[in-house]
């Protein structure tokens, strides 16, 4: 940051040197000339009027029209011999071809056809400055803004070391390491940007971790059944007991395999790879009716002590039926990923069947150009304080068995359903059912699509 803050700063010096040294190159050959001609222009006629005044008078009158001459103008005025001004061959030119030319603070016109000069001055004297003197105040002026850039860069220079220093803290495993909001007061945004992104850096990595370490310990569970039901097997009685092991180990291994599904879904969705699951190569426009009359009949038979009905009719915000849905209430329609929102529909209905006493309903509005999936279940229901804790990773309410004490899924479904809401911009929710049980919103926009940001 040092070395940044050098260069940059060496740059605006070297900047302003070159301004200098153009400046002061422009006013040498340049203005110092201009001056000259316009002094030159200025003081020939008078040049001229003398010298014709002397060369009228003649040698004989050259005392009374000196005298007379001195008394018209305001300096001095003589004649000089031209070998007592050394001059160059241009300005000797000059004088040749009758102009005035200054001489130091002097003005010389040359008398023709013989070696003397009429000579005014001292002129008086402008009151400008020199060019050291201008030298001078101009690098003086440099310096004081070099001296003030310095002031100015030096707060951003020492914020951009805080900055560093935060992002080597993190580089090096301090992921709590943040930059002061008061050592920041000119780079707010800067700052905050900087600890949103470490939050969530900090967030991410913490949540990998606590994953990994939940993983391990779900994938134990079914592994330590495989391996017990191995070890009975060799102590198995008859070929009864043998093909019960070895029903419990292709339980354990069903279980695994598909706690190793949902995670690598879930892993996706997380990543939000564009080859995902919910990725946006495969958006389509569908009849949620009929998809949810298919996910009936994919899941019903699996609980067949529970009622599904679906109830999708599509039914507006004032309470009637939308005039986009047909007489059989067909006609709400959705446009996304339709694998993605199936398996998001599917996990409710499973998790709803589970949990059911005896009726699973469903039923969707629109309102606001969102479109609410409803499930409804006549179960237990969820607690109000673990209505937000559901959707984590590996929650388990009721200890890994379901209300008819049967096996639960993987811990990862809803967790994949909020995922995949999140990711076609909607979300999920759980409230208390009119049935009795749990009510789970699926909310979704209507026909815009996946979130891809």
């Amino acid at each position: 940051m040092t070395r940044l803050f050098l260069r940059f700063y060496l740059g605006v010096i070297a900047i302003l040197i070159a301004a200098w040294l153009i400046q002061t190159s422009v006013f040498r050959k340049s203005s110092i000339q201009e001056n000259i001609h316009v002094i030159e222009d200025i003081f020939a006629s008078s040049g001229r009027l003398a010298r014709d005044r002397i060369v009228d008078g003649g040698k004989e009158r050259f005392p009374e029209t000196m005298e007379y001459l001195e008394d018209q103008f305001d300096y001095p005025i003589r004649v000089v011999r031209r070998d007592k001004r050394p001059m160059d061959e241009a300005s000797t030119a000059r004088l040749d071809r009758g102009e005035s030319i200054l001489y130091y603070d002097r003005l010389e016109t040359a008398i023709a056809d013989s070696p003397y000069l009429v000579e005014l001055g001292p002129l008086p004297r402008f009151d400008e400055p020199s060019q050291t003197e201008l030298s001078f105040a101009l690098g003086g002026v440099f310096l004081l803004t070099a001296i003030g850039i310095a002031i100015l860069l030096h707060p951003v220079s020492k914020q951009l070391r805080g900055v560093e220093k935060a992002a080597l803290a993190i580089a090096g495993g301090d992921l709590g390491a943040r930059i002061d909001y008061g050592k920041f007061r000119h780079s707010g945004p800067l700052a905050e940007a900087f600890n949103t992104m470490a939050d969530r850096v900090e967030n991410l990595l913490r949540s990998q971790r606590e994953l990994l370490q939940t993983v391990s310990h779900e994938l134990r569970t079914p592994l330590a059944r495989i391996k017990f039901a191995t070890e009975l097997i060799e102590t198995a009685d008859d070929e009864e007991q043998r093909k019960q092991r070895l029903t419990s180990i292709e339980a354990a291994t069903d279980q695994l395999d598909a706690l190793v599904g949902e995670l690598l879904t879930y892993v996706r969705l997380d990543a939000q790879s564009s080859e995902s699951d919910c990725g946006t190569k495969h958006i389509e426009t569908f009849d949620v009716r009929e998809l949810v009359t298919e996910l009936i009949e994919l899941h019903g038979p699996l609980y067949g002590d529970v009622e599904f009905h679906n109830g999708v009719s599509l039914v507006g915000s004032e309470g009637a039926a939308s005039e986009t849905a047909g007489s059989d209430g067909s006609g709400a329609e959705l446009t996304g990923n339709r694998a993605a929102i199936s398996r998001a529909l599917g996990n409710l209905l499973s998790n709803a069947g589970r949990y059911a006493a005896s009726k699973v309903v469903v039923s969707a509005d629109e309102s606001d150009h969102e479109l609410c999936i409803r499930i409804d279940d006549d179960g237990g229901g969820i607690a109000p304080e673990n209505r937000e804790t559901v959707f984590e990773p590996f929650q388990r309410l009721t200890g890994g068995t379901d209300s008819k004490g049967n096996q639960t899924g993987t811990g990862l479904g809803l967790a994949l359903v909020k995922r995949i809401a999140e990711r076609h911009g909607g979300g999920v929710s759980v409230t208390e059912s009119e049935l009795g049980g749990a009510r789970f919103s699926l909310t979704l926009p209507s026909n815009t699509g996946v979130k891809t940001t």
